[in-house]
């Protein structure tokens, strides 16, 4: 199994930078394991991850040194919800769309279908604290995506093998970017 997960890894982490979605060193994904969650550690390249590059954060007690910054974030979610996996990245056009909408509706019809509506977040401290961490935890325990604004977004992946659900969560994101892109240029041509 952990073969299957650190393959599922890999090819998020090189899908993620390819598609524009991270730089080379952000963004953190996991799943969640039966003592916590397995998450990419801070700082590295996540085009390139090694099975060194993953480290297990327990659900209670103190998140160990090397981990994602965003931690303390992935631990709430799984706490609030029933996630199996959680993607966190910066598309670029959602982001952008976040500075001047409370929230995305997609135009499109695979949007319409798998994101209904993307809340945006807005809390005092956006990244790696408590408050960043209950806004993210409880927007997903009713939409599979949102974005914190100005930051990035995270999305939720259910399926109950963690592999699967981590591919589910990646999906989400990229369905995420094309709904904003497709919204940014009907909003170009004045019609949004």
């Amino acid at each position: 199994m952990l073969a299957r997960v650190f393959t599922a890894f890999r090819q998020v982490g090189e899908d993620l930078f390819r598609q524009r979605l991270i730089s080379a060193t952000a963004g953190n994904f996991s799943v969640r394991t039966k003592e916590g969650f397995l998450i990419t550690k801070s700082g590295v390249q996540k085009a390139h991850l090694t099975p060194e590059d993953l480290l297990e954060v327990p659900l209670e007690g103190p998140i160990p040194e090397g981990a994602s910054v965003e931690s303390v974030i992935h631990r709430e979610v799984y706490r609030r919800t029933g996630a199996q996996a959680l993607v966190h990245a910066h598309p670029r056009v959602a982001v952008a769309l976040s500075l001047e909408l409370d929230r995305i509706l997609p135009l499109d019809l695979e949007g319409q279908y798998y994101l209904k509506e993307v809340p945006v977040l807005a809390p005092k401290t956006v990244s790696a604290t408590e408050e960043a961490a209950l806004s993210v935890a409880e927007a997903l325990a009713r939409h599979p995506v949102c974005l914190l604004r100005g930051h990035g977004a995270f999305a939720l992946g259910s399926k109950e093998k963690p592999e699967e659900a981590l591919l589910q969560a990646y999906s989400l994101m990229t369905t995420l970017e094309e709904s904003a892109e497709i919204l940014l240029y009907r909003r170009l041509w004045g019609r949004g």
